[in-house]
């Protein structure tokens, strides 16, 4: 229930509707109780002399008192299941720009299932709690307040009969709502295993169908299914004895009552109107009572689902941010300096991934990474844009520490190329101008045409308006390759970094890219990491990683002569090309 506090600043955005709402049920409950009061008259004048404008008169008055209570009703609903909506709206809103500040570290280890199933299961356990929840707490509690003061005010001895119960209703609330939450918490953990286990079916039926695994996969979301099922099983039984407990207790109830009226009719201390009234009113007590069950049900979801968002909501994005403003005027020109730079993963400390790089790399130089896998060189090239923070050292751009950049201003002066690459289910198009700040249908084509991709498109049927399958299947892997390579230049980077990003595409296809990226980018930094070293003598300089340091650095020509790291992987390349060509 504590979880549940922290919708607090969301409610108050909508303090006024609240308040209104909460006047509403004031008003509806208020003449909602007046009415019956008018049925004690007409039944006590039928008992007396028949007079049929005092009946009729009576009959109206609790019609009006009706009809007034259900437009106060509406307005109720119109103003806190309304704010319910909105309170959703903002919270999913939120929650998706928290998931876009959290780190790699936080997505390396937790699923986008049990992220989609916290951002609709969940949140919706908690908009009914906004809405239905809160709506029908307060209806519940001023239905039952002012019930109780009319009852008390016909009969306080009968009021006290029909509270016998009171007690058992209160401690049974408290001991089935407990377990309700805990059944909660369990079927939505349920819900959000059986979200992932569909998610990672679809992102991968191809290697599900290429292994012929079908009847594996569907075994397992079978057995998932059976327990999400289950447990909801288990938890709509509780739900159904709670509430048939509840209307039994509501009925029981009216037995003294009637007992104890018929009494105080014959002893003349009440008139049978008075007792008609009464039990109008224990019945109006009915559905409040009823809804307690409800309402609990509601209340436990959400706060089952709550703590499930808090756990999100409270993990802080690991990039310190700064705020500092920057000169629209200051230009950067992507000069990179690493100073004493060590850096190692979570739980490594012992195990550091870069030791001591130091390196200066000029504004518009074209600059290779290369060395064996686990050298460190996308650790090294991910540190720029600060998808992780170093251990210690720094990295200036442009002589500038990049942590008193803001990341936004950090970010858009580079154009990143990942090694697993990723487009969007829209239109090469929409895909190579993702995000572009110009918008530029001509500024597509000639990024293509730099990437070498210009060609390819014009022969399908559609053209740049062809739509893509989910991560691009409808494309080869140089295709997808080439696609995220426009998009980076289309971004018109001060910086380009290509973290083995020609690895799909053919020799010749890499050497004409390579070249069409210098003549084009003549201004633009470019990082290149690759394996093959066809395409790297041609850079500026050669960084050459062992064991997270820098063991060599030189232009192609340089590290031949020196006869070490590179020219040995030169050699072995040459080696390997040559056996090729003889098979």
């Amino acid at each position: 229930m504590k979880n549940l506090l922290s919708l607090k600043p969301y409610l108050l955005r909508y303090k006024k509707n609240l308040l209104a709402g909460f006047f509403y049920v004031i008003l509806t409950n208020l003449f909602a109780v007046i009415g019956p009061k008018y049925i004690g008259m007409a039944i006590d004048t039928m008992n007396r002399r028949f007079e049929l404008e005092h009946v009729l008169g009576d009959t109206a008055l609790y019609f009006l008192f009706a009809l007034l209570s259900g437009f106060f009703l509406f307005l109720v609903r119109q103003n806190i299941i309304v704010i319910s909506r909105e309170i959703e709206f903002d919270l999913k809103n939120d929650y998706f720009n928290h998931l876009q500040k959290l780190p790699r570290k936080f997505y390396n280890t937790t699923s986008t299932g049990e992220l989609i199933s916290r951002g609709t299961n969940d949140l919706n356990a908690v908009r009914e709690f906004l809405g239905p929840g809160i709506m029908y707490s307060l209806n519940t509690f001023f239905r039952l307040f002012f019930a109780l003061v009319a009852m008390i005010a016909l009969s306080p001895k009968l009021t006290f009969f029909a509270l016998l119960p009171a007690p058992l209703l209160s401690y049974s609330v408290y001991r089935i709502g407990s377990s309700m939450q805990k059944r909660s918490k369990s079927i939505q953990e349920s819900y959000g295993a059986i979200t992932n286990l569909i998610q990672e079916n679809l992102s991968g039926i191809r290697v599900v169908k290429s292994y012929t695994r079908e009847s594996f996969e569907i075994e397992r979301f079978q057995k998932l299914n059976k327990e999400y099922y289950s447990k909801n099983l288990s938890l709509g039984k509780l739900q159904a004895l709670f509430f048939a407990f509840l209307t039994s207790l509501t009925a029981f109830s009216l037995l003294p009552v009637v007992w104890v009226g018929g009494v105080s009719v014959i002893e003349g201390s009440m008139t049978v109107g008075g007792i008609a009234q009464f039990i109008v009113y224990v019945s109006m007590l009915s559905w409040p009572i009823i809804s307690i069950g409800w309402v609990t049900s509601i209340v436990q979801r959400a706060a089952s689902a709550q703590v499930r968002l808090d756990e999100i909501f409270s993990i802080e994005p690991e990039i310190e941010e700064n705020s500092s403003d920057i000169n629209s005027e200051e230009e950067f020109k992507g000069a990179l300096s690493f100073r004493n730079v060590r850096f190692h993963y979570p739980g490594q400390e012992k195990r550091p991934v870069l030791k001591n790089i130091s390196l200066d790399i000029a504004a518009g130089s074209k600059v290779a990474i290369v060395g064996a896998t686990g050298s460190g060189k996308s650790t090294l090239v991910n540190l720029i844009p600060r998808l992780y923070e170093p251990d210690e050292g720094t990295i200036l751009l442009d002589g500038r520490d990049i942590r008193t950049l803001p990341l936004k201003t950090l970010r858009e002066l580079i154009g990143f190329v990942p090694q697993v690459n990723f487009l969007f289910s829209d239109t090469i198009e929409n895909n190579i101008n993702w995000g572009s700040r110009e918008n530029d249908a001509s500024e597509v084509i000639a990024a293509s045409r730099i990437a070498m991709l210009y060609d390819d498109v014009e022969e399908f049927p559609d053209g740049f308006e062809t739509m893509l399958g989910e991560k691009g299947i409808n494309l080869s892997g140089g295709q997808k390759q080439r696609a995220c390579i426009a998009r980076a230049i289309a971004w018109k980077p001060q910086l380009l970094v290509l973290d083995d990003a020609l690895s799909a595409v053919d020799t010749d296809t890499e050497a004409r890219l390579f070249e069409a990226l210098l003549e084009r980018l003549p201004d633009t930094t470019i990082l290149l990491i690759s394996h093959r070293i066809s395409t790297v003598k041609n850079c500026d300089r050669i960084i050459v990683l062992k064991d997270g340091m820098i063991a060599e650095s030189g232009t192609h020509a340089e590290l031949l002569e020196e006869n070490h790291l590179y020219a040995e992987l030169y050699n072995q390349q040459l080696l390997e090309e040559e056996i090729l060509s003889i098979s």
